[in-house]
């Protein structure tokens, strides 16, 4: 008895149409080696091919999975499937989908080579705008690879019906969320270079800073990243229950443990967010909210003789303030003069004066003391008084402290994140 199977089924229906294989290639957009091996079952067509194979020979997708016509009068009986055409078909469903995810890992590479190359128009050649904009490119393209591999994945499925089908089905978009997902999160943590059209102010010039590199703070990175994925987390969820509710996707039946599983995750999340926003606001506020000067000891002068004594005192200075604290000092500058070994420069000569709120001149000093990096005034009541002033010794002794929080803080923050976790598996029912 021959065995009756798709190959020899297709190579039956198109000898019987009195095409050749490359006539049939030609319809199908293949090559006839292809068609040559589907008709010796060394390889099967495209998921998406069945209804177009099934349209050029009148037959149905179900005939051709089974490998025969359907029996006279067997329209109005239950369908029997064979064992061949349903491995037939999860063949057809498995390869399907593995080629669907291997062709979401292009559009993944194609997102991460975006962000790749925005960062490095950033830091390397700093041009934080073109850097955006090229990486802005791939992730387009990146999001039209995935919806034109989405859609052939659909297509290939949307007249079958089966719960292999809705498998299917449920991982596709799962797999398509995914990889939306992850080219939104790297996508917006190229956004803060956007900033870049932002202008700033340099010593009453207004500049434009699109020929510039942007920099984040651990903060601020953080917070960009944390806001793209809660986004990402809840457009997942709200286009799934929107898919679940027109009824393109089956609703998920879940245990009575696996509920309680998800309600303990949401609790424990809950609870560890609250736990990381604590911890922050206390970290920012131990370390001055970013304002290092907060953490600085400074020397304070009572009268203003006192003051413009110290500021005139030459001194240079010997610390490198490196957060953009120190003064700016004439490199390429000739001394006028040395007073105790000290070089004296113009720029040390030129008068430096304190205003109240009017512009009215409350102390006329020479600034010879290099080391004090800025100075700060008391409150109007008491005449401006005291005047207390930070050298950089200070400022890079109050920089390592905030250094040694943060790092502190590191640590409290991974503890937090292990705990949740551990709490979370010993928890969870199995």
């Amino acid at each position: 008895m021959e065995k009756k199977t798709m190959g020899s089924f297709l190579a039956a229906l198109r000898r019987a149409n009195g095409m050749t294989q490359k006539e049939l290639a030609e319809r199908l957009n293949v090559s006839d080696k292809s068609v040559s091996r589907w008709e010796r079952d060394e390889g099967a067509p495209d998921l998406s091919l069945i209804p177009v194979i099934a349209e050029v020979f009148g037959v149905t997708c179900d005939e051709l999975l089974r490998g025969e016509r359907a029996a006279a009068g067997a329209e109005d009986a239950v369908p029997q499937t064979s064992p061949k055409a349903e491995q037939q078909r999860r063949h057809l469903l498995a390869s399907s989908l593995s080629r669907f995810r291997s062709r979401c890992c292009i559009s993944l590479a194609c997102s991460f080579g975006g962000f790749l190359v925005a960062i490095a128009f950033n830091s390397a050649l700093e041009r934080a705008l073109l850097g955006f904009f090229l990486g802005a490119v791939f992730f387009v393209a990146a999001a039209a690879v995935e919806t034109v591999q989405l859609n052939a994945a659909l297509l290939a499925i949307h007249d079958e019906e089966g719960e292999d089908v809705d498998a299917f089905r449920r991982a596709v978009v799962r797999g398509a969320e995914r990889t939306y997902g992850a080219a939104w999160v790297l996508f917006a943590c190229t956004l803060p270079l956007l900033w870049a059209f932002h202008p700033v102010t340099i010593n009453g010039f207004t500049a434009s800073r699109t020929g510039v590199g942007i920099s984040l703070t651990f903060w601020q990175a953080a917070l960009v990243l944390l806001a793209a994925v809660l986004i990402a987390f809840f457009a997942v969820r709200l286009v799934e229950r929107r898919l679940v509710k027109k009824r393109f996707l089956p609703p998920e039946e879940k245990t009575e443990a696996q509920r309680k599983n998800d309600r303990l995750l949401r609790t424990t999340a809950l609870a560890l967010c609250a736990a990381l926003a604590l911890s922050a606001f206390i970290n920012r506020a131990l370390v001055g909210f970013g304002d290092t000067r907060r953490l600085a000891e400074g020397v304070e002068f009572t009268d203003f003789d006192s003051f413009k004594r110290y500021m005139r005192k030459p001194v240079k200075p010997t610390y490198d303030s490196g957060g953009g604290f120190a003064t700016e000092t004439a490199v390429a500058e000739s001394p006028l003069y040395y007073e105790n070994d000290t070089p004296i420069y113009r720029s040390q000569t030129e008068g430096a004066t304190i205003e109240d709120d009017n512009g009215n001149v409350l102390c006329n000093f020479i600034w010879r003391n290099r080391s004090v990096v800025f100075w700060r005034t008391g409150p109007k009541a008491d005449g401006y008084l005291p005047v207390t002033v930070y050298t950089q010794e200070a400022m890079s002794l109050a920089r390592q402290k905030a250094q040694h929080i943060n790092t502190l803080f590191y640590g409290v923050y991974a503890v937090e994140v292990i705990a949740a976790v551990t709490y979370y598996l010993r928890k969870r029912e199995r």
